[in-house]
């Protein structure tokens, strides 16, 4: 098309002009004889290309294409070569040119039906909702001027269709180029999976798809990732094209439709998803995929000129999350397991990290067997950096070395990430050892205290960021621990609801505080049992631990029953998806559940229950995170940093957790219900101060 320009690059593995000859070099583990011919075909079609792209710069009449296979087990070199007239390399770039601008005249042809759609598109439940017009011209503003928005509004209110619409409008008016909506848990996933397919209901003839990590959506688990062992790696980019057009029939690629896409035209799903990401609108997936040190979107976005807007679902979880993900740990056991299993070759590398280690163990601990530090032991470095480098030549000499010792192969992988988070050292991280009672117990860690700097990284290369949630407040807090920039923009949307459609009731004269927890457990056992006699309807009780929990109903249920049969239900550690499923199920069929479950866990929030589904919650205690070293050092960097060092380790995220179980109960217009929250702490200005503003608050009679 003459509105196109295409640019080829590229990089031979060999080129030498006076021979005239160009060569592309392939390392096998199979004798050369035995590769298949379609992948012969393939291999050879690059170094073809790479020859046009020479012919055509150089002038030249013919180039010798020579493609060379190396067992690297047996050292062995196989070549096939084969002498090419300028014409005939000119032909095959012009087939292979013409074949890609077929498909790149497909997904013009599918942006363009886009925006034809998303021109007369209207917001697919008719009218909006109180709030959502606000949030949606809030959210296309911030779109328009590259910007930065935190968006606060109350559960229920509709945010995901709200923030979506305006996102998708802005791509048919050039605002941007792609979307990507990161979520914390399934839920959120699922929830903008369903958004999307009601768009498409409306009219909206976009592209989206739904990232799955790749152990989740494998169909031959077990199997190495190669044609030899899975039947979906086999002959892969064969048939790759015509599982790409089949995908650009699907509005919402989930992970149902790129399994069944996977079957049909047996091809890996997972890869397939990675090759089909360049050309999809919207892109649904994980934080860990933009946020993580290798995440899969992040990669794309830093080598793509595309403008990013990023939709972050439930923002509040981002910060606990990112800690995890820019920390790394090394075990003193998982080292000796790599030395025991580990060739002579890696003895010296694995015995010097040991001797430095040992000698941290020799070191003056601090109390309880800990020590954390505002620096690296340069010694550890060294020696880490040595046994990366020492498996590297070994790999160099043979390929299968670390593959044939999976002990070195395991800590290799965890010292290299070990690495990647010592890249990001700075003031927000501590170096911390710890040491248990094991023989082999001692551990050291990369802590990441405060996460706010390589977030606000992180978030440089995207085009435009909304992060909202029920639960941004206080703003400056959150504001610091996402990385905003100092321009971003903070909204707090009014409720759409009356106050009165939640009757929360503050049980005030129990104290859940640890330590008055076994003398107070009667009475709440007591309160919480007269609440699920006297409030008709589902209700689920929130504890801030499973000790807790449990305590609290074996002294209920010595009383007598705490459900009729089959309505009492309750979360433990262990549970799978389809056991957590159950609650759902039952909420869904039943009336007059119980369902015991913790506070700030996977029932906590993001799940929907309108109407009867739930009509009350009982909320035990403030939330607040537990007394252990990692929370004690957040809080006194946060002291240092801030001067608020309680409120940021402690109240802030613990009260999070509690308007997060309160925003259960209310979802649609209709809805009325009611609510118990139990702890001493409430009759403070320091904590009432912190619940969500638009709701009936009195004191409990405790009858």
């Amino acid at each position: 098309r003459a509105s196109e320009r295409l640019i080829l690059r590229g990089r031979a593995d060999g080129y030498d002009s006076a021979a005239g000859m160009v060569e592309e070099i392939k390392t096998c583990r199979v004798r050369p004889e035995s590769i298949p011919e379609s992948i012969t075909r393939l291999h050879m079609a690059q170094a073809r290309l790479y020859a046009a792209m020479i012919v055509a710069r150089e002038h030249r009449d013919s180039l010798e294409v020579r493609l060379t296979w190396f067992n690297i087990d047996e050292e062995r070199e196989v070549s096939l070569q084969q002498v090419y007239s300028r014409e005939e390399l000119m032909t095959f770039l012009d087939e292979s040119l013409q074949q890609f601008s077929g498909w790149l005249d497909r997904i013009a042809g599918n942006r363009q039906a886009r925006d034809a759609s998303l021109a007369v598109l209207d917001f697919p439940h008719r009218e909006f909702r109180a709030g959502q017009r606000d949030i949606a011209e809030l959210v296309y503003k911030c779109i328009d001027q590259q910007g930065q928005l935190l968006l606060e509004a109350p559960t229920g209110i509709g945010k995901t269709a709200a923030v979506m619409f305006p996102a998708l409008k802005a791509l048919a008016t050039d605002k941007h180029d792609r979307i990507a909506f990161l979520t914390a848990k399934s839920v959120g996933r699922k929830t903008a999976e369903d958004t999307l397919l009601l768009f498409a209901d409306a009219g909206y003839r976009g592209s989206a798809i739904s990232l799955t990590a790749r152990d989740k959506i494998c169909l031959s688990p077990g199997k190495a990732c190669h044609g030899d062992d899975c039947p979906y790696a086999r002959g892969y980019y064969d048939k790759l094209p015509a599982a790409m057009y089949a995908a650009t029939e699907i509005p919402v690629l989930r992970r149902e439709e790129l399994e069944d896409l996977a079957r049909r035209f047996e091809v890996c799903p997972y890869q397939l998803a990675v090759d089909l990401l360049p050309w999809i609108d919207v892109v649904i997936g994980d934080l860990q995929h933009m946020y993580g040190l290798t995440g899969l979107l992040a990669s794309l976005v830093e080598i793509d000129s595309a403008r990013w807007t990023v939709l972050l679902d439930e923002a509040h979880n981002l910060p606990s999350r990112a800690r995890g993900m820019f920390s790394a740990d090394l075990g003193k056991a998982e080292l000796m397991a790599a030395r025991t299993q580990g060739s002579k070759k890696m003895s010296t590398a694995l015995n010097r990290i040991n001797r430095v280690m040992l000698a941290l163990q020799k070191e003056e601990w601090q109390e309880n067997d800990f020590d954390s530090r505002a620096h690296i032991p340069p010694d550890i470095l060294d020696a880490l950096k040595r046994f990366v480098s020492d498996c590297a030549d070994s790999q160099a000499q043979d390929a299968a070395f670390l593959h044939r010792q999976p002990g070195v192969l395991a800590f290799y992988f965890s010292v290299l990430q070990f690495l990647r988070t010592a890249d990001m050292w700075g003031e927000d991280f501590r170096f911390e050892l710890g040491k248990g009672k094991g023989k082999q117990s001692l551990a050291i860690k990369l802590n990441c205290i405060d996460p706010a700097r390589l977030l606000a990284k992180k978030q440089e290369i995207i085009h435009s960021l909304t992060a909202f949630s029920a639960t941004l407040s206080p703003s400056q807090w959150m504001h610091g621990a996402l990385g905003m920039e100092q321009t971003a923009v903070y909204r707090r949307q009014g409720s759409p609801f009356c106050a009165s459609q939640l009757q929360v009731s503050l049980a005030t004269h129990i104290d859940t505080r640890y330590r008055q927890r076994q003398q107070s457990l009667g009475e709440l056992a007591r309160v919480i049992a007269q609440w699920l006699a006297e409030v008709p309807g589902n209700c689920i009780v929130y504890f801030p631990s499973y000790r807790y929990l449990r305590d609290c109903l074996d002294m209920m249920e010595s009383d007598g029953p705490v459900a009729s049969p089959g309505t009492l239900w309750v979360q433990d550690r262990q549970q799978s998806d389809l056991a957590r499923g159950e609650l759902l199920q039952q909420l869904g069929s039943r009336q007059n559940v119980a369902a015991f479950c913790i506070l700030g866990g996977v029932f906590g929030e993001g799940i929907d229950l309108p109407g009867d589904l739930l009509t009350s919650v009982i909320i035990v205690g403030v939330g607040l995170p537990q007394v252990n070293r990692d929370t004690e050092q957040r809080r006194e960097y946060f002291q240092q940093r801030y001067g608020r060092g309680f409120e940021y380790a402690y109240l802030y995220p613990g009260m999070q957790k509690v308007d997060q179980a309160l925003g259960r109960v209310i979802r649609r217009s209709e809805d009325r219900g009611s609510a118990l929250v139990i702890d001493s702490r409430y009759r403070s200005r320091e904590y009432r101060q912190l619940l969500p503003a638009w709701w009936d608050y009195h004191d409990y009679d405790p009858g």
